[in-house]
């Protein structure tokens, strides 16, 4: 039973560059309701507080307000019964373009980056697009929350978590400015066919770039130094929005996958005291000691993929959340892009088929982000209180063969899980054949 029918309005249509045409998703957000649900005899993933078989929850004012076996329906409830279903928190993607990016080929619906190696001011919630065509396609497998974050190279701006069901970013956004984002500067030589410098070029280079990072946070403590001896002193806005990450209050994601680039920037963080997220990690499993001892949060955004050196095993990228797991590494799960973001949910079955445990993998695509962005008291694991942000599925939401979401609560409002790639599925299972 699906807790709320498509609801079909024109779809809105624009031209581009190009003559080429955009369409924006014909999906209703859903309402508030007053009404109390009670969700019953469902098995419940709470992801802190283990798993429990043939348990009730009850949902008032969008919150969890109760939780546990044989429960009683309150007055005028709505009731699903979910018998033989699993109920989740609802996933939250990390390090995304959802919303900045419809159509990766076509220049002007990209909008994930500005011009220039530093632009901390910008912040990427003002190019979401709520009404994206991609959006309900990732939302059905279960994503009710995405991180935005400006992509490009060097100090590239701030993300936000955004809620998958709104009629604008006005209305979507969750928590604005939760992170300023650092493209570390690249080490080593590449050997590519297509790279033209030479290695001495491609290491003065490097060099240079990693020189100037250091001189741009100098400039930045000189600026947040003057400004908090002096509120007179004049204001540039791009050093401004660097102030939150100086004193501490906003965390610095810096993105970096090589594992020197991992030892560098761990080491910038302790040097320049400010608190640092460290995403990609792709070489993780030669920098467990490193990350053990750092205490920094980690998001791993190569869950699979080819080994990076020759002599890595076939499955260097699949087990790394395992080796993470087994080293008392937390860490958060997370594909970067847009349409791919949908595979999240099967990026941590496929660390279960790798050694990692289904309670670790489902806590690294939950509690684990929500921790990271500093909503874990809200979102990310079912407990009385928290917002009853939920999704129901009649399998293993981790396993692609049985994982099928039938109902998605944001907030207690019951969201669309229609899709165009249903629509179109639906559509030609009717073509009438020759």
């Amino acid at each position: 039973m699906n807790l709320i029918n498509s609801m079909k309005r024109p779809v809105l249509a624009f031209s581009a560059a190009m003559s080429v045409s955009l369409f924006a998703h014909d999906l209703v957000p859903g309402d508030t309701t007053e009404q109390p649900l009670f969700i019953q005899n469902a098995t419940v993933h709470t992801v802190t507080k283990g798993t429990h078989e043939n348990y009730d929850i009850v949902i008032e004012n969008g919150k969890i307000s109760q939780l546990g076996s044989n429960l009683e329906a309150p007055k005028n409830a709505k009731v699903m019964n979910a018998n033989g279903k699993h109920v989740y928190p609802g996933l939250i993607a990390l390090s995304t373009t959802l919303g900045m990016v419809e159509i990766s080929a076509v220049r002007s619906t990209r909008d994930m980056s500005e011009t220039g190696r530093a632009t901390p001011e910008v912040k990427a919630h003002i190019a979401f697009n709520a009404d994206s065509e991609i959006i309900p396609t990732v939302r059905s497998n279960g994503i009710t929350h995405a991180e935005i974050a400006p992509t490009g190279s060097g100090l590239n701006g701030q993300s936000s978590l955004m809620q998958l069901d709104g009629w604008n970013w006005q209305d979507a956004i969750v928590k604005s400015s939760s992170g300023m984002h650092l493209q570390w500067p690249r080490v080593g030589v590449n050997k590519s066919f297509w790279e033209r410098r030479s290695p001495q070029k491609q290491k003065e280079d490097n060099d240079k770039a990693l020189a100037s990072l250091y001189e741009l946070f100098a400039d930045l403590k000189a600026y947040a130094a003057a400004r908090n001896s002096n509120s007179k002193t004049p204001i540039d806005v791009r050093w401004e929005a660097m102030r939150p990450v100086m004193d501490g209050s906003m965390p610095l994601y810096i993105h970096a996958d090589d594992f020197r680039q991992i030892e560098q920037a761990i080491a910038f963080g302790k040097e320049h005291q400010i608190s640092i997220v460290l995403v990609g990690v792709r070489d993780a499993a030669l920098a467990l000691e490193l990350l053990k001892a750092s205490k920094v949060p980690v998001i791993y955004t190569s869950p699979w993929g080819q080994p990076s050196r020759s002599d890595d095993g076939y499955d260097a990228l699949y087990s790394t959340p395992a080796l993470l797991e087994a080293n008392d590494i937390p860490y958060a799960l997370a594909i970067e892009g847009n349409w791919n973001v949908r595979d999240l949910p099967f990026a941590a079955g496929q660390s279960v088929a790798h050694g990692a445990s289904k309670a670790a993998a489902l806590a690294s695509i939950t509690i684990e982000p929500a921790r990271i962005l500093g909503v874990d008291q809200r979102m990310g694991s079912i407990e009385v209180g928290k917002d009853a942000t939920l999704v129901v599925s009649e399998g293993d939401i981790m396993d692609h063969l049985s994982h099928k979401v039938t109902d998605i609560l944001i907030e207690g409002r019951p969201v669309d899980t229609d899709n165009r790639h249903k629509r179109l599925y639906n559509k030609y299972q009717q073509k009438p054949a020759k």
